[in-house]
């Protein structure tokens, strides 16, 4: 069984030879891409994985967290820093007048950030709503024959979408928008019955035709208990994306791949109720509030479980605490299940964690076949 027969087969549930095995910052659709990174233990354990790892091409869906807006009323310009970072600045163009947003990029941290949100007012979220939606140009489904040529064995065609208020909340500060999720029930609620139909007729344009095999959808986290009480999650995210996980299944072979950190028993249950194929990382306490061993149990074969080895020990900790990890990780079962880090490396690895990552792929390979 290949890399991408063991990953779909998993997350639909059926019959597999092993658990498939995920590393984040790791998978790479050719060795010339592996070649070509910086950093040399990086090197070492991509070219370790990639005959046993699938690897997730994306066509994009031109879907932002700026309410949804059509990208052509967006003008972006970016300029690079003196010490090596990006400056994007984005002027959205409103019948009302203009926004700015300004993001920024730093390669040697591998992280971004918002430096400016658009949205710092009631009077500028009537600016961006004013904007008349009308789909993204050159929106299509993607040729999927091609995506895949390069790697037949390995590809898989994804594309990612936001929970609908992430689109909403992302467009202000998260301070802004919890206050109004308090203060404006409401208006949230309008806001992301707005950006949930927007992401719809993404939906159609890019499942038209058999391409998109698999549907990223994140964001939820912004807002699971005890980020938000349980009425909000559950007023912004069940029903919003219950819809666009039944549009995907019911116009395509796609799986949709719900993810979220942070505390999830509460949101578990949910998203297998609303039809998620896949949820991860699945953190276990003290960082979320469930074992992995506690979720199977919970899904039930419901629903495919992804997790849940913690970042800060492979990063920190010995070889001995990965391995009682990858053990507990197991614990429940192998079926409907991906054993995956809960994020990706760091920037530069060092050699503990190198180490780690090393060890975590030796148990993986002893652990994870699963008997006919």
């Amino acid at each position: 069984m290949n890399p991408r027969e063991r990953l779909l087969g998993a997350l639909r549930g059926d019959r597999i030879d092993r658990v498939p095995l995920e590393l984040a910052g790791f998978i790479h659709p050719t060795r010339d891409r592996i070649a070509a990174l910086a950093d040399p233990l990086r090197r070492r354990i991509a070219e370790r994985v990639f005959d046993e790892s699938a690897v997730r091409l994306t066509h994009p869906s031109r879907i932002n967290r700026l309410l949804a807006t059509p990208p052509q009323r967006i003008r972006s310009e970016r300029r690079f820093l003196p010490d090596g970072r990006t400056e994007t600045r984005q002027t959205i163009d409103t019948p009302k007048g203009e926004l700015l947003c300004v993001t920024m990029h730093d390669p040697a941290l591998l992280t971004s950030w918002t430096a400016k949100y658009p949205v710092e007012s009631p009077a500028d979220i009537e600016k961006i709503a004013s904007v008349p939606w009308e789909l993204p140009r050159d929106l299509a489904p993607p040729d999927r024959d091609s995506m895949l040529a390069a790697a037949p064995d390995r590809a898989i065609v994804e594309t990612r979408i936001s929970s609908p208020f992430v689109c909403v909340a992302g467009m202000m500060k998260f301070e802004m928008f919890l206050e109004m999720a308090l203060t404006e029930p409401a208006w949230i609620v309008e806001l992301t019955e707005i950006c949930r139909q927007r992401e719809l007729d993404c939906l159609r344009a890019l499942l038209a035709r058999p391409g998109i095999e698999y549907v990223w959808l994140g964001g939820s986290e912004w807002i699971t208990p005890p980020m938000a009480s349980p009425a909000i999650h559950d007023a912004l995210v069940q029903e919003q994306e219950r819809s666009l996980i039944e549009y995907i299944h019911a116009h395509s072979d796609a799986v949709a791949h719900v993810h979220c950190h942070g505390h999830v028993r509460h949101a578990l249950p949910r998203v297998i109720e609303r039809g998620g194929d896949y949820f991860e990382p699945v953190e276990p306490p003290p960082d979320g509030d469930i074992t992995l061993a506690d979720a199977k149990r919970l899904a039930a074969g419901r629903i495919t479980l992804g997790g849940n080895i913690e970042c800060r020990i492979l990063c920190n900790e010995s070889e001995e605490a990965v391995e009682t990890a990858v053990q507990a990780a197991f614990e429940g079962g192998k079926e409907r299940f991906v054993l995956r880090p809960t994020e990706g490396p760091s920037p530069r690895l060092s050699e503990r964690e190198y180490r780690n990552y090393m060890k975590m792929i030796d148990l993986w390979e002893q652990l994870s076949p699963i008997s006919s």
